[in-house]
């Protein structure tokens, strides 16, 4: 019983950090930065 809910704990932990089951780090549905460009001179 340990070993799954510790299991559960870390596949929870993995999920979090992971963009394809987090929206908030998923990089295609935030919005377009806009770039600023830079002067040579």
């Amino acid at each position: 019983m340990y070993r799954v809910s510790s299991l559960n704990k870390w596949i929870a932990e993995q999920e979090r950090a992971d963009s394809r089951s987090n929206e908030s780090l998923n990089p295609i549905s935030r919005r377009a930065e806009r770039r600023h460009s830079r002067r040579s001179n």
